[in-house]
């Protein structure tokens, strides 16, 4: 009879228990990045100057003059819920060593982003490169060279507070959702 009704006991712990550690732990928002090309003119050169490496008394006109422009995309990051949990407290960190991209507006953390619902963040990735005048296309490709060394990261909450992250690989144009370490994070925000 004891055994019984230790086995009765666990179960009814097991029953109440389990579902209550799933929803605080376990069920969460998962938030997916995709970036695309911004509406209308996407990229952009401007010439900025010539060169002071140009050799004087030499026409700096000419496939081997230099000179320095300014190479700028338009980027919309679409950050999207694929999940049936809302996300809430949104903070959105990029490496503080990322001098390229500048965001028109930043993700309100005091609203919720609800189940399967998106926000657009327009970006500019703005560099300015000193380069010969017939190498000045190798540096304005479709997508900048430099999204190799990019990445973002979203840190958010379930309804119960427990954190979770989504990093999104600039380069891959994936997201992975592992737990970023306190000391780490401090590369980020």
């Amino acid at each position: 009879g004891t055994i019984i009704a230790i086995v009765a006991l666990i179960l009814g712990l097991t029953y109440f228990v389990l579902p209550k550690l799933y929803k605080y732990y376990l069920k969460r928002p998962k938030l997916v990045v995709e970036i695309e090309p911004n509406k209308g003119i996407t990229a952009s050169q401007t010439f900025i100057r010539h060169s002071e490496k140009n050799p004087v008394g030499v026409p700096v006109n000419t496939p081997e003059g230099i000179s320095v422009y300014k190479f700028e995309w338009k980027f919309d990051l679409t950050i999207r819920n694929n999940s049936e949990v809302n996300a809430f407290n949104i903070t959105m960190c990029q490496r503080k060593n990322s001098d390229y991209l500048s965001f028109k507006k930043n993700i309100n953390p005091n609203k919720a982003l609800k189940a399967h619902e998106e926000e657009t963040i327009p970006f500019v990735f703005s560099k300015t490169v000193e380069t010969k005048h017939k190498d000045r296309e190798s540096h304005f490709p479709k997508r900048p060279n430099e999204f190799k060394d990019l990445m973002l990261l979203l840190e958010y909450e379930n309804e119960y507070g427990q954190k979770f992250y989504s990093r999104y690989y600039f380069n891959t144009d994936k997201t992975d959702y592992k737990k970023t370490p306190k000391k780490e994070l401090k590369y980020w925000c």
